[in-house]
């Protein structure tokens, strides 16, 4: 039949209307919305699904062709469905935030670290006042190299309330003012509330709070630490000198640790307990008006503190059982031959009695305080 035919122009014109067009019409264009997200572009990316495959235009072949596929997965027979789903998104790998390298302050580098993040801090003196966030790491070359200062203001340097996880390694933080309203001396119970104060670390547990606290220095502060109400915390090998007020646990009623840390000269207290089942274990407690500070029935686990030089070692308020007996437990008095003390030096001299006391551990060999990184 000539295609001159009027029959076969009607021929050709219902097998077009069939076909969709002609065989070389083409598929479209390739757009942002037909291009599969790569596997790793960012954390929204990951959960985003690519577009189906019937969003493309399938190969062309001969009109009116038996063949089928011969992959699995057609659209029209629903086999495959599970070929569209993203892969499973790879775990999040902690980051290092360096300040000021990368961020201008250490609470830029906070707001912008994400869970199980680390801050380092390069040698310098920061005068920032910091809020944390939850299961960050906050570090540094060390204590001796990196300071946190108040320059007296009456402000927490770092106030982790509400954060969790939290760890704060390496730290010098120093001069806290003390201008309140609120007595601040040896007995804690004439104390205001403890949200009434500022410390160099400060927490409030009224919101769920926990950190590490150690290989930090803390001097010439109102406060140095100040942990009030279920605001929870290892604190472990720091050195607290010089201080009013070292380590406070006001209106407490929940457990925390404070073990191996050196307490030199501070002025009224060097720990402070109200109502909190605190283990207080291997400390030297020096030089202040009041060692150890406890009000009300709940206690932790007291032992093998020593103690040199206080006003008064221990001090048990509101009508609860003595709890601390020198010569018991490892609470002894004696003195531990730091190298000298008065000028920093903390290390044991060769005949420190820390050496050989079998209560003290390891750290009888390695001193206590915060661990060197020389």
């Amino acid at each position: 039949m000539s295609w001159k035919h009027p029959a076969s122009l009607s021929l050709l014109t219902l097998c077009l209307t069939a076909c969709g067009g002609p065989p070389d019409a083409g598929a479209p264009e390739e757009t942002a919305a037909t291009r599969e997200a790569p596997a790793h572009t960012s954390e929204a990316a990951e959960h985003t699904s690519p577009p189906p495959d019937g969003d493309t235009v399938p190969p062309s072949g001969d009109e009116g062709s038996d063949a089928t596929p011969s992959t699995p997965g057609d659209a029209a027979s629903g086999e495959g469905a599970g070929r569209d789903e993203p892969p499973p998104a790879a775990p999040r790998v902690p980051r290092l935030l360096i300040v000021p390298k990368q961020y201008p302050t250490i609470q830029a580098a906070v707001d912008a670290a994400e869970y199980g993040d680390t801050i380092h801090v390069a040698p310098g003196i920061y005068t920032e006042h910091l809020r944390l966030k939850s299961g960050i790491r906050l570090s540094s070359l060390g204590a001796p190299y990196t300071f946190l200062d108040a320059k007296g203001a009456s402000r927490n340097l770092i106030d982790f309330t509400g954060a969790t996880d939290v760890i704060i390694s390496g730290f010098t933080f120093r001069n806290v003012g003390s201008d309140t309203h609120c007595v601040m001396n040896s007995d804690l119970t004439r104390w205001c509330s403890g949200n009434w104060y500022a410390a160099a670390v400060y927490a409030d547990g009224h919101w769920p709070s926990s950190a590490r606290v150690e290989n930090n220095i803390f001097e010439h502060n109102g406060n140095a630490v100040l942990l009030y109400f279920q605001a929870k915390a290892e604190v472990r090998r720091n050195l607290f000198r010089e201080n009013d007020h070292a380590l406070t646990f006001p209106h407490f009623q929940d457990r925390a640790t404070v073990e191996g840390n050196i307490f030199w000269n501070n002025r009224e207290l060097a720990i402070g307990v109200i109502a909190g089942y605190i283990d207080i274990r291997r400390n030297f407690i020096a030089g202040s008006a009041v060692g150890i500070l406890h009000s009300y029935v709940q206690t932790g686990d007291i032992r093998c503190n020593l103690f040199f030089r206080n006003g008064e070692h221990v001090a048990e308020t509101h009508h609860v059982p003595q709890r601390v007996r020198l010569g018991e437990d490892g609470n002894v008095v004696l003195d531990p031959l730091f190298m000298d003390p008065e000028a920093g030096d903390f290390r044991l001299h060769p005949d420190s009695p820390l050496k050989t006391l079998e209560c003290l551990g390891d750290l009888g060999h390695e001193g206590l305080g915060p661990e060197s990184k020389d």
